[in-house]
């Protein structure tokens, strides 16, 4: 059975903003017809474009050799979707858009183009905060909706750049509620079956106002287009997230200790409880706050400060609000009756400290060294301590040396070695040996494919002969 531990973050009051005498985009009446909506918020809705730089053409030719050059040249480039939400220019966006680039540009809906910086970002729950040229005196910027009172079955609308075809427009209804992607800790997505292609990833998902209810993410496509089964952050967690980048530049999570799965009807008649509404405790950590909250296995979770939690969903949206050292009070199902608790969640670990904690799970005679990285093989305790679901395999970084060749390159501490050259790996040995052998044919580079969060990034490693091939972590 998956387990799904939370983590939460951070809330803070968004700051006055600077433009604050610039309005914001004004919205038809109340019963205006769609076309009205789309031609009013238009303006504010923009095509993300970023660049990642190579580390040099000859880097790649030794690596992929000459017939994979211009494939590789076409891959520089990544085309997403984003929002205006201020008018002195913060653009909303999917981190996975903008993750590691070294140049973001900005088209605005006149096709217009301004230069952008990012002034943070969340894997989590995948977001980016973009802060554009300050060029005009007033951008355009929508006006956020209340995603906690969006319905099944209601109509939306979807605005972005598919494939690079920006200003493109699609409608449908919600279809669900409280949906787990399968690649994070957070599960309250919106299902829409409006229509969302490669390029919508960050676009606005608009409700009959034309107010923003959500930011498009992903699909589910097995085929790989689309085929009505779409996925939106809520508009309620985006804000939260997007306030705290603006201030902080990061999110700020706690942790919890707690292991929860959904409640069936079966396990709630087994438990006594009337209904299947809330969350089963299946494992708490020793020390955590959750067990000195006096939470146990086989607890179920039924409300959060008096809000009712019926799923994992509604859990997950509670847990992301909890600040460290802010107590919160659970309600639950404990031995066969009710039973509050005051739990005090603590800080997530930083990197250094996350480092840390991985250095402590892996045997030091373990550790491969290469481009300033410390790895090692992956197990259920090194991916439970880097926040990764599930057992990828490959090799994790468990440290990551300052001005290195690895940190130039944006690898971090928890990322995951999982291929070379397109083969899974799956050992040290295989890594050290191909490494090895790169060296005696003259390659001064290998190719990597790299777990970085829930996004998947290709790579040219340097493997300099001066330094060694194995070594311990210090």
């Amino acid at each position: 059975m998956a387990r799904l531990f939370f983590a939460g973050l951070v809330i803070l009051a968004t700051p006055v903003a600077a433009f604050a005498a610039c309005p914001p985009l004004k919205l038809p009446p109340a019963g205006s017809k769609r076309p009205e909506i789309v031609s009013a918020v238009m303006p504010a809705v923009v095509q993300v474009q970023a660049r990642f730089g190579p580390d040099t053409n000859e880097s790649y030719e030794e690596a992929l050799g000459d017939a994979m050059r211009e494939t590789q040249a076409s891959n520089k480039q990544s085309l997403g979707s984003g929002f205006i939400v201020s008018a002195d220019g913060l653009v909303v966006t999917n981190e996975h858009v903008v993750a590691q680039a070294t140049q973001i540009t900005v088209r605005l809906a006149d096709g217009s183009l301004r230069g952008a910086t990012l002034v943070g970002s969340d894997e989590r729950t995948d977001i980016a905060l973009l802060r554009m040229e300050a060029l005009a005196r007033c951008y355009p910027a929508l006006t956020w909706g209340d995603s906690d009172k969006v319905r099944v079955g209601e109509n939306v609308t979807a605005v972005g750049s598919p494939f690079g075809l920006g200003g493109s427009v699609s409608a449908g209804i919600v279809s669900g509620r409280g949906r787990s992607l399968g690649t994070g800790q957070y599960s309250d997505f919106l299902q829409i079956d409006a229509a969302i292609n490669q390029g919508n990833s960050g676009g606005p998902l608009l409700d009959e106002a034309g107010r923003v209810v959500g930011i498009n993410t992903a699909i589910l496509s097995p085929a790989g287009g689309n085929i009505g089964i779409g996925f939106s952050l809520p508009s309620a967690m985006a804000q939260r997230v997007v306030a705290e980048l603006l201030v902080l530049g990061k999110i700020s999570r706690t942790q919890l200790g707690l292991g929860v799965v959904s409640l069936t009807g079966d396990m709630a008649e087994a438990l006594g409880l009337p209904s299947s509404r809330g969350v089963l405790v299946i494992e708490v950590v020793a020390g955590s706050s959750a067990e000195r909250a006096g939470i146990s296995v086989s607890d179920v979770v039924l409300a959060v400060d008096g809000r009712p939690v019926g799923d994992l969903g509604a859990l997950s949206a509670e847990v992301a609000t909890f600040a460290a050292g802010r107590s919160v009070r659970f309600e639950l199902w404990h031995n066969g009756g009710p039973l509050s608790a005051e739990l005090v969640p603590a800080s997530q670990p930083d990197g250094a400290v996350r480092a840390k904690e991985l250095a402590s799970v892996v045997a030091p005679d373990s550790i491969v060294s290469l481009s300033g990285l410390q790895l090692a093989g992956t197990t259920r305790d090194t991916n439970e301590v880097a926040g990764q679901n599930g057992a990828p395999g490959g090799l994790i970084v468990v440290a990551v040396a300052p001005g290195s060749p690895g940190a130039a390159r944006g690898i971090a501490v928890g990322d995951i070695i999982v291929g070379l050259a397109g083969k899974p790996l799956s050992s040290t040995v295989q890594f050290t040996d191909a490494v090895a052998t790169a060296r005696e044919t003259g390659k001064r580079n290998i190719l990597i494919t790299l777990l970085h969060g829930k996004n998947t990034v290709w790579m040219a490693l340097p493997i300099s002969s001066r330094e060694q091939a194995v070594g311990k972590l210090m």
